[in-house]
């Protein structure tokens, strides 16, 4: 019996040390699988990006007099808002306890020098601020990570797709649209759209109670006898100059596939105290892809179809005057007959 006694007690004692020993590793532990960045580096001086890609695919954004380009593009304007994006994340990236942590292990989760799925390396000028290797995927929007220099690999939060390796991906969309409010006016052949003038009580900020009736939004010259400006169409048109938005980046040399020769379109939008710019839409001859040229810039752009057939409905001289000129064809209803069997009252 004492010596049952004398073994439970060394049992007991025995619980208790490893219940203590817990109690002092337990915090370390947690550190150790806490997260910490991957990367090191200031946002502030990077200049250069370089994307890397599989089979030999890449793209450069590169900052020019405080603003991103494309190189590759001569020079195109970059997507400021996804590079700044894009450098925020990486500085941001931090993954826990790794999955690997020796150079053997580089090839099995694709973060090697030589094989990867993104490679991205930040510059100063030509100093080498950080490498990043992205490999294979372990679930949804996650990936393994390895920044060079080390042999830890990580997983962290970001995707293959979220850094693409395509230029038109990085490219400026929005760079050939103009403001809506900034529009003064859209010449189509021999019809021009001027936006009216300002009332006095709306420019003095007059409250609604206190003006005149709506005056016309915008006034047209070049119309026939029996056409009306419908100021909604016009409202309209100028709505698809500020949400135009290119698909690509064709070059600077036009082809005759771009059905230029004959545009689908020509049209001028003058900006307020500016110049009129010319936009001109060649449709190619199968019918499936649009090219814009814009006058001011030297690049021939691919237009998504949808966009394009949109801009062109929009500025049809129908489109423009067709429901007015109906509207006012419309005759005045006529007064509903008496019913001859309604009983006298």
């Amino acid at each position: 019996m004492t010596r049952t006694i004398r073994l439970l007690a060394l049992l007991l004692g025995v619980q208790l040390l490893l219940a203590l020993g817990l109690h002092f590793t337990g915090p370390d532990l947690a550190a150790g699988a806490a997260q910490t960045s991957l990367l090191s580096f200031d946002r502030e001086r990077v200049d250069r990006v370089l994307v890397e890609g599989t089979d030999q695919t890449r793209v450069t954004l590169a900052k020019r007099d405080g603003a991103w380009t494309l190189p590759e593009l001569d020079g195109f304007p970059a997507d400021a808002t996804r590079v700044a994006q894009l450098l925020a994340r990486l500085a941001e990236l931090q993954g826990g306890l790794p999955v690997a942590t020796s150079a053997a292990a580089q090839p099995r989760f694709r973060v090697g020098e030589s094989d990867f799925e993104r490679r991205v390396t930040l510059f100063a000028g030509d100093e080498k601020l950080a490498t990043l290797y992205l490999g294979s995927s372990p679930g949804m929007g996650q990936i393994h990570a390895r920044a060079d220099g080390s042999d830890r690999i990580q997983v962290v939060e970001l995707a293959a797709f979220d850094i693409p390796v395509q230029t038109d991906d990085w490219i400026d969309r929005m760079l050939v649209q103009i403001p809506r409010e900034e529009i003064a006016a859209i010449a189509i052949g021999d019809l021009r759209l001027e936006r009216a003038p300002q009332t006095a009580a709306a420019a003095e900020g007059a409250a609604p109670a206190e003006q005149q009736p709506e005056a016309p939004r915008w006034q047209a010259t070049g119309l026939k006898a029996e056409e009306r400006l419908d100021p909604a169409a016009a409202d309209a048109l100028a709505d698809k100059f500020a949400e135009l938005s290119i698909g690509a980046v064709l070059g600077r040399d036009e082809k005759p596939e771009y059905g230029l020769a004959k545009p689908a379109l020509t049209l001028a939008v003058t900006r307020r105290g500016g110049d009129p710019l010319t936009y001109a839409i060649g449709k190619a001859a199968d019918g499936q892809n649009y090219t814009l040229k814009v006058s001011n810039r030297a690049e021939y752009f691919r237009l998504p179809s949808y966009t394009a057939e949109q801009l062109l409905k929009a500025a049809a001289r129908d489109t423009l005057t067709g429901k007015g000129a109906d509207a006012a064809a419309q005759p005045a209803a006529e007064p509903a007959a008496e019913n001859p069997e309604a009983p006298a009252p």
